[in-house]
C-alpha cells in the first residue's frame, strides 16, 4: 500500500474551502491516486465510483485545473505541486529521487517544476547536487559568525569551540552532530552555549565548603568553636561540624570569636 504526505492545513487555505464538496473529493482523490512522480492515469470511472457523482473535467473549477497539466497524446495528469510538496528540491544521489526522476524525465516533465515555489527556476538546477561535507561545514561555520555578530559581548573563541562541537562527525564521517539534530536553530542554540559557559565558568572556580574553612589537627579532628560563648570543641568529621556546638547549640565558627 502506498503511503504519502498530505498538507494538513489543506483545509484553512481559502481556495480549497471555497470549492463544493464534490471538487474537494476530486483534489483529495488526485492527490492520493497518482503514482510516485504525481502522474494520474486518467480512470473517470473508476473516480466516480469512489467519489459517487459524475465527473466531466469540463466542469472543474479552475483552482483546480490550474494546478494539473494534460500530459500531450496521452489520457495522463501531471500535478507539479505534489512532486514539490513530497520531495522538496529532487537530488539526483538520492535513492527515493532516483526513480521520480526517471519518471519525470521519461515523460518530459522536469521543465514545468520551474512553475512550483521553492524549486529553482532554472532547468539544469531543479536536480539539486549534494554538497559536499567541507562545503556544509564551511556554511555553518559562516552563518555561526554571521548569528554570533548579533549576540552581545560573545568571544570569537566561544563561536569557534560551539562550531567545533557541533560539526563533530558521526562514525562513517557522512554526517556531523550538528546535521543528526531534529532541529538546530543557530542563534537559540548559540545563545544557549554562551549561557552554560558563563555557569561552567563559575563552577570552575573552587567553592570552599563550610567544613574547608576549618583547621585540623594531626589526627584529623576539626578545630571549631561555638559561635555563641567561644568554647572550644572538636568534632570528629563534617557531620559532627554541620550539627553545631554541644554546648549552646548554635553553628560552629573557625575561629574564636573576639567578644567572648
Amino acid at each position: 500500500m502506498a503511503k504519502r504526505f498530505i498538507d494538513t492545513k489543506m483545509w484553512d487555505k481559502a481556495w480549497y474551502r471555497r470549492l463544493a464538496a464534490k471538487n474537494k473529493l476530486i483534489w483529495i482523490y488526485l492527490l492520493t491516486k497518482c503514482d510516485h512522480a504525481g502522474i494520474w492515469d486518467a480512470d473517470w470511472e473508476a473516480m466516480e465510483f469512489f467519489i459517487g457523482e459524475q465527473i466531466n473535467i469540463k466542469n472543474f473549477p479552475d483552482e483546480i485545473t490550474n494546478k494539473i497539466i494534460l500530459l500531450k497524446n496521452s489520457d495522463q495528469y501531471f500535478i507539479p505541486s505534489f512532486v514539490s510538496f513530497q520531495y522538496g528540491v529532487l537530488r539526483e544521489n538520492s535513492k527515493p529521487h532516483m526513480s521520480v526522476i526517471k519518471r519525470l524525465n521519461e515523460k518530459g516533465l522536469l521543465d514545468y517544476l520551474e512553475t512550483v515555489p521553492g524549486t529553482v527556476k532554472d532547468k539544469d538546477k531543479v536536480i539539486e547536487k549534494v554538497k559536499t561535507k567541507e562545503l556544509r561545514e564551511s556554511e555553518f561555520r559562516l552563518n555561526c559568525f554571521k548569528v554570533g555578530k548579533d549576540i552581545k559581548d560573545i568571544k570569537e573563541k566561544t563561536i569557534d569551540s560551539f562550531i567545533d562541537y557541533w560539526t563533530e562527525s558521526n562514525t562513517n564521517g557522512s554526517k556531523m552532530k550538528f546535521e543528526m539534530q531534529k532541529t538546530f536553530d543557530i542563534k537559540r542554540r548559540l545563545l544557549k552555549w554562551v549561557h552554560n559557559e558563563k555557569e561552567w565558568s563559575i563552577d570552575k572556580k573552587e567553592k570552599t565548603s563550610f567544613e574547608g574553612t576549618f583547621k585540623k589537627t594531626p589526627t584529623g579532628l576539626y578545630k571549631a568553636y561555638c559561635s555563641k560563648c567561644g568554647k572550644r570543641e572538636m568534632p570528629n568529621d563534617k557531620w559532627q561540624l554541620k550539627e553545631g556546638s554541644n554546648c549552646c547549640r548554635v553553628d560552629y565558627i573557625s575561629e574564636k570569636p573576639n567578644n567572648v
